[in-house]
């Protein structure tokens, strides 16, 4: 049977759903919800500068459903989430939010297929002050943001990044990878929110240092489409090492030639080091990198980044999260958008009192500081509320 998906745009996220539907006859599938609803504060909700700020405080509420098939070697799964928020003061800065996530993936022992896939149509306020839970995975950070908030505003995005792995013996291996990402605003906003792209595509090459650590050499190839059009061509090195199912480590260190259709050249180093790493009570998810890419701002940035993601079960029922990511961004040319740092942090908890529900809180601290601004901004806001996932296990 051959399934088509003829839509475009911001429809992109019904591909998934188009995949899902051509594999549902065959593979058996486990469906698990998820209903969250709470009270939300915030005293600087758009991380205005000192007299500008928007207070927010009122009830929120996300709906999710989580579909994947249960098999040995090929998995797909999709999740479908809404989040709405309510603020009886500020009615203005009500929003409702739809989210898409899905992944694809086929393991064989000597091959490898992922294609994860993204999709979001979200206010700015989220989209441009990201969170500690965004942000990418292990090495892969994502970009974008640009933390200007000038007027109310929507973006549209998504992000597709299918990669193959082959092992050519049992020492040397293959690994491609390609991914496209765009991002369409409701308005323009010169500075601030502009309709931006990207497209990469990398080979590499490795061998095996040891029976789990193994070192890559790749080339890679970018064009990011802003305001303008710029071209990247590079490489790097990588040693990663894979300690468990669970629990990895890598190094990396490159360089790539930017070269914008309106300016000079530029000569970027890109590098990264990290880890995950879980046990039975505890998760650590550590990565601290060096990335070029778009952001809203209608240009292309360096952006150095810091994330950490901490997790520990106190006991069956009781469990303590917390998060920080850092980031500081430079325009790769000269231009108008001024040097930019952003920190966030939050702190939260977990009770499970029956099996199904949960009682959660969580406070964050945000802070934003612009090179053209005379002052920095920052926020406290907290979230308390209570989830029900009536086919968690335990």
């Amino acid at each position: 049977m051959l399934c088509r998906n003829r839509s475009t745009g911001r429809y992109w996220a019904s591909l998934p759903l188009a995949l899902a539907a051509c594999g549902a006859s065959a593979a058996n599938w486990e469906v698990a919800p998820r209903v969250q609803a709470g009270y939300r504060y915030n005293d600087n909700y758009h991380l205005e500068q000192p007299g500008g700020e928007v207070e927010v405080s009122g009830g929120e509420a996300e709906v999710g459903v989580t579909f994947r098939t249960v098999d040995p070697r090929t998995n797909f799964e999709i999740t479908p989430r809404i989040n709405a928020t309510y603020f009886p003061d500020e009615k203005e800065e009500d929003s409702t939010d739809y989210y898409l996530n899905a992944g694809f993936s086929d393991i064989t022992p000597r091959r490898r297929i992922n294609v994860p896939f993204l999709y979001s149509q979200e206010d700015v306020v989220d989209s441009e002050l990201p969170d500690t839970s965004d942000g990418g995975g292990l090495g892969e950070p994502d970009q974008g943001d640009s933390g200007r908030f000038l007027a109310r505003n929507r973006r549209d995005f998504f992000r597709i990044a299918p990669s193959f792995g082959y092992d050519l013996s049992q020492r040397y291996r293959l690994e491609l990878d390609a991914h496209y990402l765009q991002a369409d605003f409701d308005n323009q906003l010169p500075g601030a929110q502009q309709d931006f792209s990207e497209f990469g595509a990398g080979a590499g090459f490795g061998f095996l240092t040891s029976q789990r650590s193994t070192l890559f050499v790749r080339a890679l190839g970018f064009q990011y489409d802003t305001t303008s059009t710029t071209d990247a061509f590079g490489g790097e090195f990588e040693w990663n090492t894979q300690y468990s199912e669970n629990s990895r480590a890598y190094i990396r260190l490159g360089a790539q030639q930017t070269s914008p259709e309106d300016g000079p050249s530029d000569t970027n180093i890109i590098a990264g080091a990290g880890g995950q790493w879980s046990t039975q009570r505890n998760t650590l998810f550590l990565d601290l990198t060096r990335s070029v890419g778009p952001v809203a701002a209608g240009t292309v940035v360096e952006r150095y980044q810091f994330r950490l993601r901490v997790d520990h079960d106190v006991s069956q029922r009781f469990a303590l999260r917390a998060g920080a990511r850092l980031s500081r961004d430079e325009e790769t040319q000269d231009g108008t958008y001024p040097t930019r740092k952003y920190a966030i942090g939050d702190l939260g908890f977990e009770w499970r009192w029956l099996r199904q529900w949960s009682l959660i809180g969580t406070y964050s601290y945000r802070w934003q500081e612009y090179a053209d601004e005379p002052s920095d901004a920052d926020a406290s806001a907290f979230l308390i509320g209570i989830v029900y996932e009536p086919k968690r296990a335990q």
